[in-house]
């Protein structure tokens, strides 16, 4: 490992949902499995475009290198957000991992459409997150003594 690998920054992650309880577990999860990030929670859809363009109270938030979007949200939904997100050249580029309570196939399928980079069903299991954080090819995961540190690629 290289001094510059040894020192790099870990990578934001942003976590959209508005269940606290669902946000612990999924921190809970990626803490387990020992990956290191620096997380940003909100609870609404609104919440997450403001932070997205640093607006509203979330003037000096850190662009995310990683979303993890429940699509059930009060008022404007996770589609939506991710509709959202995908038609802004700005934030088209930063993946969006969609966590829900739902596998039907249809929600998988629009999910796809809309520009998901993966698909995951809630209850959540260590090993399923962790192997969907490590396959997001803007992320790396690096080995650093006993921890994984998720930093940009």
């Amino acid at each position: 490992m290289t001094n510059e690998a040894a020192t790099a920054p870990l990578a934001q992650a942003l976590f959209v949902d508005d269940s606290a309880a669902e946000i612990r577990l999924v921190t809970e999860l990626l803490n387990r499995a020992r990956v290191q990030f620096d997380g940003h929670w909100v609870s609404s859809g609104e919440d997450a475009l403001s932070f997205l363009r640093n607006q509203s109270g979330f003037e000096k938030a850190p662009r995310p290198d990683i979303i993890f979007l429940d699509l059930n949200l009060p008022r404007m939904s996770g589609t939506q957000v991710l509709k959202t997100i995908q038609a802004d050249q700005a934030l088209s580029s930063i993946p969006v991992v969609i966590v829900s309570g739902t596998d039907f196939e249809d929600d998988v399928e629009a999910a796809r459409d809309n520009g998901a980079a993966h698909y995951l069903v809630k209850p959540l299991d260590q090993r399923k997150l962790a192997d969907t954080v490590a396959i997001i090819d803007t992320l790396k995961l690096e080995k650093r003594d006993a921890d994984w540190h998720l930093v940009r690629a």
